[in-house]
């Protein structure tokens, strides 16, 4: 009951909120860090250093209007498939909407984001991703872009 009534307590208080704080924390400076630096890979067109921010793992997954990839060579193919052109990637920006430590090697993260190209709008959303510290450097585990 305690537990129930504390949770109710938070979803009201951070419902009220008009705009986002960032947590303090270890962890989610440097997930933040993280998302910073394959942004910096998008935006030069280095889709293979961009990449290297995903867990290369057959169990990393992704989610999209379209369904799921499950795999990251699956997901890196389709990048590859949708920006064959590096010159189309366009200009990569975020917000960010949630962020949370979930564990000492999780951290969940939400942003709304877009990609303009020449000044236009070419796709934009909101992503919901988890990262997960394996082998001592953060990594997205899990990516649902819509």
């Amino acid at each position: 009951m305690k537990a129930l009534l504390i949770s109710i307590l938070i979803m009201a208080t951070t419902s009220t909120l008009t705009s986002f704080t960032m947590p303090k924390g270890d962890a989610v400076q440097e997930v933040k860090q993280a998302l910073e630096g394959q942004i910096e890979a998008w935006n030069k067109g280095d889709l293979e250093k961009a990449m290297t921010f995903y867990w290369n793992s057959p169990e990393m997954l992704w989610i999209s209007k379209s369904g799921t990839e499950k795999g990251y060579q699956e997901v890196y193919d389709m990048f590859l498939q949708d920006f064959t052109d590096r010159s189309k990637m366009g200009v990569y920006t975020y917000e960010p909407l949630h962020i949370e430590q979930v564990s000492k090697e999780a951290v969940y993260f939400v942003f709304r984001w877009k990609i303009e190209l020449d000044g236009k709008r070419l796709m934009g959303g909101v992503s919901s991703q988890v990262w997960k510290k394996v082998n001592g450097r953060w990594v997205v585990t899990s990516e649902h872009a819509s």
